[in-house]
């Protein structure tokens, strides 16, 4: 008889196209993700793998397998979930691992009547996805779209991102030609030396790579709009972060025509996609 634990293992397997990574994944040991995987091929009478080196590739048999059990799978452990989930007289804990900025102005708001508890890591896109594949977090959003086997990627909106300035700073009224050699000769602030956004600002509009000095490098968004309320400089930033900022008079948009988007993504584990805690951060998410 063939056990279930058999085809949750040959769809890790089938994922992570390695049985070292899926044995992390299902947190069980590789010679158990190994054993799982002779029995089934024993019952199916063929092999559901190539063994290359660290590399499986599946066979046409493992891929027609794949395609047959997948839904099935995911449909009964959708089920449980969602059982244990009504069940349980405390909602889950989801944790969840997102860049500050973004998850105090753009996410927080979304997700406060969410029925789930949840703790939250800040910090850069691949810190986040470093935390994620060592399970030290369930779910987190990144400004990168990640194409790893076992991760799942989910767009949830597009930012836009505009030349932040202080509100007494006046706009001139300038050709597309002279705007480059005006902006140059502001004082900029900066997340990083880099310059991030900025150098995307830059290439979108100038076509080429931003001639500039950062005035100051602050690594924090909301603390760059301090700085540029008081006066210290222009930036790039997203237009979640300044709306309040512009309302209230303490900072204004320049060149409103031209600005730049970015991605938000969702990120997790493959193994947790039919979670219903994660689908419903994600519904709320995408609104």
């Amino acid at each position: 008889m063939i056990d279930f634990e058999w085809y949750r293992s040959f769809i890790s397997i089938y994922k992570h196209r390695s049985v070292s990574a899926a044995a992390k994944a299902r947190i069980l040991t590789q010679p158990a993700m190994s054993q799982h995987l002779a029995a089934l091929e024993a019952e199916v009478g063929e092999p559901l793998f190539i063994r290359a080196p660290r590399k499986m590739i599946p066979t046409d048999k493992g891929k027609e397998l794949y395609t047959k059990v997948v839904p099935l799978i995911e449909s009964l452990e959708k089920a449980s979930l969602e059982l244990k989930h009504e069940s349980s007289s405390l909602a889950p804990i989801i944790r969840i691992g997102s860049p500050v900025e973004y998850f105090t102005k753009g996410a927080l708001h979304k997700i406060k009547d969410v029925n789930l508890r949840f703790t939250v890591q800040f910090g850069v896109a691949q810190l986040l996805l470093e935390k994620l594949e060592r399970d030290e977090v369930d779910f987190i959003i990144t400004t990168q779209k990640l194409q790893q086997a076992g991760i799942d990627c989910v767009k949830i909106e597009d930012e836009t991102f505009v030349i932040a300035a202080p509100a007494q700073l006046e706009e001139p009224s300038l050709q597309q030609d002279e705007l480059e050699a005006w902006l140059k000769k502001q004082k900029w602030l900066t997340y990083g030396l880099e310059l991030p956004i900025i150098r995307r600002y830059w290439r979108e509009h100038f076509k080429k790579r931003p001639d500039i000095q950062a005035a100051h490098v602050v690594p924090d968004l909301r603390a760059i709009l301090e700085a540029i309320e008081q006066g210290m400089g222009i930036s790039v930033l997203p237009t979640y972060l300044v709306q309040d900022s512009i309302a209230q008079n303490r900072s204004k948009v320049l060149f409103s025509t031209l600005h730049v988007s970015n991605t938000i993504y969702a990120a997790y584990k493959s193994d947790h996609k039919s979670h219903p805690a994660f689908q419903e951060i994600l519904l709320k998410l995408q609104k």
